[in-house]
């Protein structure tokens, strides 16, 4: 089991690195004049640059879909139910799809390759509830 705990910490600290980037990021902004001080306060105004704005995109991203992670892999403690090596790897795949769709997020942004990793990691996640509901 610990192995699968693995993966999710390795998913909650990638979603630790990306909020303090994202604060970096947008104390670089605020900086350089780049940051205005109604869109700080109220969300309103001229947007942040891109840079900034995709970070925090990103981080939405890691707390919106990897919920249903980090629920299975409680489940999978809580019903004390084996992870067989098809579970272990297809969490890793999930955790590395996800590493790869914020590294694409947060550089090139390539809309239609994220989306593509995106989709391709909910199949990977949607596999994985599949077989631990399989296994009760």
């Amino acid at each position: 089991m610990p192995s699968i705990l693995h993966a999710a910490a390795a998913l909650a600290l990638l979603t630790l690195f990306v909020y303090f980037l994202m604060t970096v990021l947008g104390v670089i902004a605020n900086a350089r004049g780049e940051l205005s001080k109604e869109y700080s306060l109220t969300k309103t105004g001229a947007p942040p640059p891109a840079y900034v704005g995709n970070a925090g995109r990103n981080l939405v991203n890691l707390l919106e879909l990897p919920v249903l992670f980090y629920v299975l892999i409680a489940l999978h403690l809580a019903a004390d139910i084996e992870v067989w090596s098809l579970q272990l790897t297809l969490a890793w795949v999930f955790v590395g799809l996800r590493y790869l769709h914020t590294l694409i997020h947060i550089t090139i942004n390539i809309i239609g390759l994220r989306f593509l990793v995106h989709r391709i990691s909910a199949v990977v996640l949607a596999a994985m509830w599949l077989h631990f509901l399989l296994a009760l």
